[in-house]
């Protein structure tokens, strides 16, 4: 058995000891064959060193990932001229424009389960969104958004939503709502401030450009504290929507109820829809991996039961759905209702070597935290 670290892992290495997540989900079990989507899912789980079986599918112990130049590139880059952008009449029509476009359309809504009539919850959305850009100082800040990337700005429309969709399950009155909607809109409004180009490098970044990346978030603040129709709640989203329930988060390091319930929503949400979009230096995950990776998340990055409220009301899984486990056996969905997507209760007709099982049985995957469906199989 040798500890490597996961970045010199490579499709074939076998597992020596299973890989549990911080919170005691077991991830992969000891045994399993590594394939590129497994080394995968553990670089987005932030999975350091593993045990492995030696053999020759293993690296060499010398071999190390890519290093840092020695030259820092933030030296040739320039900050943003904000002024100029925000007198930019045309992107700021755009972005207007955009927005209320995502706002009639909110194609995300086909996959979510949603505590009150559908129509109730888009109308509010919508005239949400619409106070929000009719106001000048917003509208500029979304172009502003708009402008730097166009991966932000969609991002920042789909936190919105989502984060609207926690709100509306814990029952928020439209005043809450609202602030939390516009918190979750511009919470990364801090990265528009930075060097031109720092979020769109497809190589590791340095720590004195991750350093800077962090400061978004006390930059997003000032930003939205200096702004007078932005209540304090929704300002504090940016400052503390990277912060992590068990205090490794940043900037200050905050803890549970330390955090605010607005940020926490939105750091959910953020993740999430971040896992599930394509980035400049890597590919989207699947859902199921940006599903498994939150409900591995519950009590160590994130509140469980905002998790399990946010879960609760996504369908991905409908009932008769064939599914592949991660034990390589295969069952259909059963039962969906009342438990996260990711959760339902599965019958097993088939053994991971193919063979059909004479009894098939069921398996209430809430019961069973160290089972996880891989993917969705044909019949």
């Amino acid at each position: 058995m040798i500890e490597i670290p996961v970045k010199q892992l490579k499709s074939g290495d076998v597992l020596a000891k299973a890989i549990v997540s911080p919170n005691g989900v077991i991830l992969l079990d000891a045994g399993t064959v590594l394939t590129d989507a497994y080394i995968r899912r553990l670089r987005m789980h932030k999975i350091q060193r593993v045990f492995v079986s030696p053999g020759d599918s293993l690296h060499p112990q010398g071999q190390q990932g890519q290093s840092a130049s020695s030259k820092n590139p933030m030296d040739e880059w320039v900050l943003p001229d904000i002024a100029r952008m925000k007198e930019n009449d045309q992107s700021r029509k755009q972005a207007v424009k955009a927005a209320e476009s995502f706002a009639d359309k909110m194609q995300g809504l086909a996959k979510i389960k949603l505590p009150v009539p559908e129509e109730a919850f888009r109308k509010q959305f919508r005239d949400m969104i619409g106070s929000i850009v009719s106001n000048r100082a917003f509208a500029e800040e979304l172009s502003v958004i708009l402008q730097t990337d166009k991966l932000l700005f969609q991002h920042a429309l789909q936190v919105s939503m989502c984060s609207s969709i926690i709100g509306a399950v814990r029952q928020m009155d439209p005043d809450r709502l609202y602030e939390l909607l516009l918190g979750a809109l511009f919470s990364d409004i801090g990265m528009t401030r930075l060097p031109s180009d720092l979020t769109k490098v497809t190589r590791e970044l340095t720590d004195v450009e991750r350093q800077r990346v962090r400061g978004h978030t006390t930059e997003g603040y000032r930003i939205l504290g200096k702004m007078k129709d932005v209540p304090e709640s929704s300002a504090k989203v940016a400052l503390q929507h990277h912060e992590r329930y068990h205090g490794d988060g940043y900037p200050y390091g905050l803890k549970k109820n330390e955090i605010s319930e607005f940020a926490q929503i939105v750091g959910i949400a953020d993740v999430f829809n971040a896992l599930l979009s394509s980035r400049y230096h890597r590919k989207a995950y699947a859902i199921e991996e940006a599903m498994e990776y939150l409900f591995a998340a519950g009590n160590f990055e994130f509140d469980l039961s905002l998790i399990l409220t946010y879960l609760q009301h996504l369908t991905f899984y409908p009932v008769g759905t064939h599914v592949l486990m991660n034990n390589g056996q295969i069952g259909y969905v059963v039962e969906t209702a009342n438990r996260p997507a990711l959760r339902p209760v599965v019958q097993i007709y088939r053994e991971a070597d193919g063979s059909a099982i004479a009894s098939p049985y069921l398996i209430d995957l809430e019961q069973h935290p160290y089972l996880a469906i891989l993917k969705r199989v044909k019949s």
